[in-house]
């Protein structure tokens, strides 16, 4: 999720083993320690765009490495900061922050390696938006309340609210995958495989993907409180088929490996990009939540197949990655 949705989650966690005249420093501990995996953003290469990737919620993020992560978050503010409180209790503030952050992540589609270095399976639950303001601001307000009261009198009953949220999220997304499955079984498909994942800023718009017979199959579902659902469909489109699509492209090259390299990132939701010959999308991620044009890409380039691929963000001004028409027609 986002850095100050991070930050403001990792600090409600450390208030919550806080003492009280700590209130402050616990507070700043555990927003330093929820941020502090996406450091792995620093993990890249100049001449391969997809080593980033690789990195990006890997170890930093994985349930094994938040004792040290949090360790580490703690040492760099005991030197410079906090020389005047024991390392444990820092230890302690600054993991319980690191704690939050890589099953935040999970939350989203994304993909958290949670199990590294005992797998690689990249974690999505697919219950919410990497930006979602019901889960930011609540918790921002009662930090930053808390944090001028030294009181933590509503700490509790915001964060069982933000529960409840992320729980009617579970709820959002068993109804998209239920309305998946009717759109299917209207059309006589048999499903070899679904997602359902939440739009950007909300869990009321949802965009959903199915598997049949060798073609995905797109859909905008809205899912109102009190109203029947709303779909938006799109058109099927066939999955990469890279011995077809890229007959050229020798399983031995550099940029077959890329290919796989980024099925891997993508749960193996790849299509050749609409309208162009070289481009490969990731259908999760899209422009509009009933578009086959994918938010990311790469590029190969047949005549240079031991190069790595080019990897690239599609969005332009105008895009409606916030579906606004959707959500309040």
């Amino acid at each position: 999720m986002d850095p100050v949705t991070q930050g403001v989650v990792g600090a409600t966690a450390a208030l919550f083993v806080a003492k009280k005249p700590g209130v402050r420093r616990a507070a700043v501990m555990g927003a330093i320690g929820g941020m502090a995996p996406d450091l792995d953003i620093v993990f890249r290469s100049s001449e391969d765009p997809l080593f980033a990737l690789e990195m990006h919620r890997q170890f930093t993020h994985s349930l094994a490495f938040i004792p040290v992560g949090g360790l580490l978050v703690a040492v760099f503010l005991w030197l410079l900061f906090y020389r005047k409180q024991s390392l444990k209790e820092v230890w302690l503030l600054a993991t319980a922050g690191y704690a939050t952050h890589g099953a935040l992540d999970a939350c989203t589609s994304y993909g958290t390696q949670l199990l590294w270095p005992f797998s690689d399976y990249r974690v999505a639950w697919d219950i919410t938006s990497i930006i979602d303001p019901l889960i930011t601001l609540p918790l921002l307000v009662v930090v930053i309340a808390s944090c001028i009261t030294q009181r933590k009198n509503w700490l509790y009953s915001t964060s069982a609210l933000v529960a409840l949220y992320f729980g009617f999220s579970v709820f959002q997304h068993q109804r998209a995958i239920s309305e998946v499955e009717q759109i299917a079984g209207d059309a006589s498909h048999t499903i070899a495989r679904v997602r359902a994942m939440p739009t950007l800023g909300n869990v009321f718009v949802w965009r959903t993907l199915y598997e049949h017979n060798g073609n995905y199959y797109v859909n905008a579902i809205a899912l109102p409180l009190f109203s029947a659902p709303r779909v938006y469909p799109g058109e099927p489109i066939k999955p990469l088929d890279i011995a077809s699509d890229f007959p050229s492209i020798s399983p031995d090259s550099t940029q077959y490996q890329d290919v796989e390299r980024f099925r891997w990132f993508t749960d193996n939701w790849l299509v050749v990009e609409p309208g162009t010959t070289h481009t490969i999308g990731d259908l999760r991620y899209a422009i509009a939540p009933d578009s086959h044009h994918s938010l990311w890409h790469i590029t190969l380039n047949p005549a240079s197949p031991n190069q790595h691929v080019q990897y690239r963000n599609t969005k332009r001004e105008g895009d409606n990655i916030v579906p606004w028409d959707m959500l309040f027609e």
